[in-house]
């Protein structure tokens, strides 16, 4: 690259101390790159004057390379630039649903504008897949939680998220703000998929008092899990940091407890990769955002 400088400051300067002061280098040392290039090509680049240098046929044919070769160089270093400023770029996500639409999302907003041409991608699924496409290099970064044995990927907390129920207005008093596990196991209960995180966690929690109570409903969906509740189908176990700051009118959020379970919600990449500047933004934003109580 430096051989190919020298080439078009001479050509353009039209003397080599002009070309040697416009690249900053010494004028031996730019006779030198000269010479090389000479020996490597097996040419005579240059007629040389007291006065002037001037290209040979050679010199002019290898001047239009050079040119081009060194536009291409400033041009890629200039997209790499853009790429490390995040300018422009990519970031994959992939997140459990329950951030996905919550946390993730106001992240995403934040992150869009302070850097609006960079394209965001959400994988969202549940834990298994959410996993999967981390490890195949689908994802930059996964929002979930730690599994044990994935010793190939790095867990930084993000957030401690507590499940918590919800049940339409009237059916328990108005002031009550909590409600303990086997009250909840006495009404009918609208549980998430079995292949959810939230129903195995709700499954261990019931588990562990020796209920095992039947769903009125399995759903995918904690919107539709929502809806269910505010017709009166039944109460929904649903992650806190799903849940809107301010609540339907006809339903009412309540703190479960006996036991209290909660997840730890973690930032996972893969062991040993270097974060995109993108992912290492939109990192900082979900740090961000969980550290000033939002998403939980």
């Amino acid at each position: 690259m430096r051989q190919l400088q020298a080439l078009v400051a001479i050509a353009e300067e039209g003397t080599f101390s002009a070309a040697a002061s416009r690249i900053c280098l010494s004028q031996p040392a730019l006779s030198l790159l000269v010479k090389q290039l000479e020996e490597v090509l097996a040419l005579k680049l240059f007629h040389r004057t007291t006065r002037k240098v001037e290209l040979t046929p050679a010199g002019h044919e290898l001047l239009q390379t050079a040119r081009r070769v060194l536009g291409e160089i400033d041009e890629g270093l200039s997209q790499l630039h853009d790429y490390a400023d995040c300018r422009r770029g990519r970031v994959t996500v992939a997140a459990l649903p329950s951030l996905a639409s919550g946390l993730l999302a106001e992240a995403v907003a934040s992150f869009r504008r302070e850097f609006p041409n960079v394209r965001v991608v959400i994988r969202d699924g549940v834990a298994d897949a959410v996993v999967a496409s981390l490890k195949t290099g689908e994802a930059d970064f996964a929002l979930g939680f730690a599994l044990p044995g994935e010793d190939d990927l790095v867990a930084t907390t993000l957030l401690m998220d507590t499940l918590v129920a919800v049940a339409r207005k009237g059916l328990f008093r108005a002031t009550r703000k909590e409600l303990a596990w086997a009250d909840l196991a006495k009404h009918p209960l609208i549980a998430m998929a079995r292949d959810t995180s939230i129903r195995r966690l709700t499954d261990t929690a019931f588990g562990q008092l020796g209920l095992d109570p039947l769903p009125a409903y399995e759903v995918s969906f904690m919107t539709t899990a929502l809806a269910l509740v505010e017709n009166g189908e039944g109460n929904a176990v649903l992650p806190s940091s799903a849940l809107p700051t301010v609540m339907p009118e006809a339903l009412q959020r309540l703190a479960l407890h006996t036991p209290r379970v909660q997840r730890q919600i973690c930032i996972l990449e893969r062991k040993g990769r270097q974060r995109s500047p993108a992912a290492a933004q939109m990192i900082a934003h979900l740090l961000t955002l969980a550290a000033e109580g939002r998403g939980a």
